[in-house]
């Protein structure tokens, strides 16, 4: 006898909590990728090199306008270097590294997120202003229970940009992330 067939069990409800159980498993890896991007912007505004480069995947690739870095040594030393971009024009201004809004899809180990990301550092004269504006697209894979960036691309605000960058979500559906039934679509 089948759980479904069971008197004390109502018809259907083993399959409705296995949707639910689908469900929640869901928005807990939503919730995990949004913690990454959390941790990938706070560790670049404090600086550190190590904890940037590993919310990468040891062979991550970060695809920017300005070029494109590979692996973790080069995230750290992109952070790290004591003559580069960061510490001179952001980290050592006072930055803030902001992701968001995000749309996010996962399915199984594997994942995407889609949304702006805006660097915010401190003038010269008293108040902030945008270091840079960029649309971005983030290729993300579980490993080890532990979701990692494998793939950013990230481009400047600009005409044209955005359709370059936000591949995925126009098959991700107008409907509620929690109904979605679309088909994952990571990007090309």
């Amino acid at each position: 006898m089948s759980a479904d067939d069971s008197p004390l069990v109502a018809p259907g409800l083993v399959e409705q909590v296995a949707a639910l159980a689908a469900k929640v498993a869901d928005l807990e890896a939503r919730e995990e990728i949004r913690e990454l991007l959390c941790r990938y912007g706070f560790a670049a505004d404090t600086g550190s090199g190590r904890e940037w480069s590993e919310t990468y995947a040891p062979d991550g690739v970060y695809d920017a306008a300005a070029g494109k870095m590979t692996g973790r040594a080069s995230f750290a030393h992109a952070i790290d270097d004591p003559d580069g971009v960061h510490k001179r024009d952001i980290e050592s201004k006072g930055s803030l590294h902001t992701y968001g809004p995000v749309l996010i899809r996962v399915r199984g180990d594997d994942a995407w997120a889609e949304g702006p990301a805006l660097v915010w550092v401190r003038g010269q004269q008293p108040g902030w202003h945008a270091f840079t504006l960029s649309y971005n697209h983030w290729d993300l894979h579980r490993r080890g229970g532990r979701w990692e960036v494998t793939r950013r691309l990230s481009r400047p605000v600009a005409p044209g940009l955005a359709r370059e960058v936000f591949t995925g979500w126009r098959s991700a559906g107008a409907d509620s992330a929690l109904t979605s039934r679309q088909p994952f679509a990571p990007a090309v």
